[in-house]
């Protein structure tokens, strides 16, 4: 009873494509719809892995054991089955490892390839479609419909769709979980009934709205001989929308992904073979660069040539600093350093030795990683006094405007970073400049590379964040790359923000990754308030940002 058997992947053709199958049975598009799911689920087995067990990682075997069942109609609505051409395809739980060994599957890996089987199988069915003289337009999830059909018929002829968004307006739900919940909710019995008895109600709903399936079907058969492909132009431009469009938010991708958004830039226009032979070529030529990975993944990680180049050349350009000839010996004086830290008996003692190492560093580019509630905030006031005091003018930059308002409370004259690249490459004055990038760790590698690119000779860069926090909304992780490639780091580890004894030591605990411990010991100390109803946490939510939308933090994770 603990075993789990298997699981059930369901392809389901569109509306419109179920319509032409089933009401004038044009038995190519029942054929174009098998031939679709055998390819993706072929690429679904690629992804197959073996759970090993204990700690080890999976292990991709590319091989699995299904069987399919194809049905032709949704669940009835008052006594009326629609026309609903799906397949289920019930993959066992087992598969066989290069040893020989029978083992039962990773579930994680199939999970993770759902999307994009389904936009394999979508591809796939679009492009055979096309083929047999159908026109393809794309619906409103990305789904391939074949024109020719009125929104009234299709509305009319998915009265299960109706009936489960109904009963989400009624419960005030939305989401594919509670659709799941609706879907179970709201099932009549199945009625038992011939093919014949099927087909006739179907053909009587067609009558009502014009026998459009007749038309649409003859209209392809006339069109089916004069639809020539030249896809070699289309399959490339999709590729390259591809790597613009997926690595723009991460420096490090999943081929799935990147092939994903290439099959769905093509849809209609190329086959999924096709898209993967042209990644696969350029992935040859070295503009798709594989990552070594030792952590079980079924699918290959990729970055592109570009982001390596523009890591080398930020990473070049810090290593140049490092080797000296900029600026003067020292940040700041020892007189002026002395008498600027003399003026502030408040700073603790791991911030005074952060401001002290960052006064003697003699690097034009220089890090300070602080965890949250380590006093950052007062360290920077007091580097922009004695930078100032140098000679320097200390501009501070942020890749949020909110971080860019909490790094103005040190003082700092300070804008976005977006906003600064975008004024262009400034002249060189040659007058002194500390430029202060906080919440360094948010910055992606191209907003790095074009703002370490554009550094004049007597430049000096501080980077502040926490390597720990959020990484980049786009791609890359520059700050920490620095940090790796050997980017003098002053460290601020001493939480100061929190007073009372045990919540500092929850913070620190959270801050070095125990956060087990953490949450155990905010839960002793009566911190955590939990509220178990999903309609009451979201009113406790609102309620609690109306009152202090300064102070309250809403996470909500994917």
């Amino acid at each position: 009873m603990e075993h789990r058997a298997g699981w059930d992947a369901t392809f389901s053709a569109p509306k419109s494509v179920s319509l032409t199958a089933l009401v004038e049975r044009d038995g190519r598009v029942r054929e174009a719809h098998r031939e679709s799911v055998r390819v993706a689920l072929g690429e679904l087995e690629r992804y197959a892995q073996a759970r090993i067990g204990n700690v080890h990682a999976p292990e991709t075997t590319g091989k699995f054991i299904a069987a399919t069942f194809e049905h032709d109609t949704a669940r009835p609505v008052e006594g009326y089955a629609a026309p609903q051409l799906h397949t289920h395809a019930v993959i066992f739980n087992v598969t066989e490892r290069e040893n020989g060994q029978i083992r039962a599957r990773q579930e994680r890996s199939l999970f993770q390839s759902q999307h994009y089987a389904t936009s394999v199988y979508r591809s796939e069915l679009a492009m055979r479609l096309h083929g047999l003289g159908y026109e393809i337009e794309r619906g409103k999830h990305g789904q391939p419909e074949i024109k020719g059909y009125t929104q009234e018929y299709l509305d009319a002829s998915s009265p299960r769709r109706e009936q489960i968004k109904g009963h989400l307006q009624e419960i005030g739900r939305d989401g594919a979980g509670a659709a799941q919940v609706a879907a179970h909710r709201t099932r009549d019995s199945k009625e038992l009934l011939s093919p014949e008895e099927v087909l006739q109600r179907h053909r009587e709903l067609a009558v009502q709205f014009g026998h459009q399936a007749d038309r649409v079907v003859a209209q392809a058969r006339e069109q089916a001989h004069h639809h020539a492909q030249q896809p070699e132009k289309t399959v490339q431009q999709s590729v390259t929308y591809s790597r613009n469009h997926v690595f723009e938010r991460a420096a490090v991708q999943d081929e799935r992904a990147i092939l994903q958004a290439a099959m769905d830039r093509s849809m209609g226009q190329a086959t999924y073979g096709q898209v993967r032979h042209e990644f696969e070529q350029r992935a040859m030529r070295g503009e798709f660069r594989a990552v070594e990975q030792a952590d079980g993944r079924a699918a290959t990680q990729y970055t592109t040539a570009e982001m390596i180049r523009m890591e080398k050349e930020i990473i070049g350009q810090m290593q140049r600093g490092n080797e000296g000839g900029y600026g003067d010996p020292m940040l700041v004086s020892p007189q002026l350093r002395i008498w600027t830290e003399d003026r502030h008996p408040e700073l603790s003692p791991s911030q005074r030795s952060a401001v002290d190492d960052i006064f003697v560093s003699r690097e034009k580019i220089i890090g300070l990683d602080g965890v949250a509630g380590s006093g950052k905030t007062t360290t920077l006031a007091v580097v922009r006094e004695g930078a100032e005091a140098q000679g320097y003018t200390v501009e501070g930059f942020a890749p949020t405007s909110r971080a860019a308002h909490k790094l103005a409370e040190a003082g700092i004259e300070t804008s976005t970073l977006q906003h600064h690249l975008a004024r262009g490459e400034q002249p060189d004055t040659g007058e002194k400049r500390l430029y202060v990038l906080d919440e360094s760790s948010l910055a992606s590698t191209r907003q790095m590379h074009d703002f370490i690119e554009r550094l004049h000779p007597n430049d000096r860069v501080l980077l502040v964040g926490d390597t720990r926090q959020h990484e980049a909304v786009e791609a890359g992780r520059p700050f920490a790359l620095l940090q790796e490639a050997g980017m003098r780091t002053v460290r601020l580890e001493e939480i100061v923000r929190q007073r009372d004894p045990e919540l500092k030591k929850a913070v620190e605990q959270l801050a070095h990754g125990q956060v087990g411990d953490a949450v155990e010991s905010l839960d002793r100390q009566g911190r955590v308030h939990e509220v178990k109803g999903h309609q009451e946490r979201i009113s406790a939510i609102a309620h609690e940002y109306a009152k202090s939308p300064e102070s309250t933090l809403v996470v909500s994770p994917e």
